[in-house]
């Protein structure tokens, strides 16, 4: 015979209530390409790296995930940049300065390699929002986001 224990599940509109600490639902963006994603601009632009997710309840914990398998800076005297952006607002900390080294830091001397970077969200609404991954050069040169890696943006819910 099969038992079924509940603790509490419970839908209300849109929302659904779990147990905290269950997800909820995940949402993933990837990059598997025979070419480079190049960023040349001093400004940050979005990346390939973009997904929407439209949270379950409100105080509920969306963590953010992103992994560059292999990126690249070439050229210039410099570095790249990169920044996690919610909603087309830049929420990564800096490096004490005007950096932003949310998922890497790439310069002259430092080619070829992987990065990863976290961020944990609270929901304030039930809309759909838009994570994404920016990507700038600090002056000349171009970074890419190489064609040798596997890239990947994941948002998971997880019910508080």
């Amino acid at each position: 015979m099969s038992k079924i224990f509940v603790n509490e599940i419970a839908t209300t509109g849109p929302s659904l209530k779990m147990p905290a600490g269950h997800v909820l639902q995940v949402v993933r963006a990837s990059r598997n390409s025979t070419s480079h994603e190049t960023f040349s601009s001093t400004s940050f632009a979005t990346s390939t790296l973009t997904l929407s997710i439209t949270p379950k309840a409100i105080g509920n914990k969306i963590l953010v995930q992103c992994t560059i398998g292999l990126g690249n800076y070439g050229g210039g005297s410099s570095h790249a940049e990169t920044a996690l952006y919610i909603d087309g607002s830049n929420v990564s900390a800096t490096n004490g300065g005007s950096a932003y080294f949310w998922c890497g830091y790439w310069d002259s001397n430092a080619n070829d390699h992987g990065c990863t970077g976290y961020h944990e969200y609270t929901t304030v609404d039930t809309n759909a929002h838009t994570f994404a991954l920016y990507c700038k050069v600090n002056s000349g040169g171009n970074f890419y986001l190489h064609k040798g890696g596997s890239h990947s943006l994941v948002c998971t819910e997880v019910q508080v």
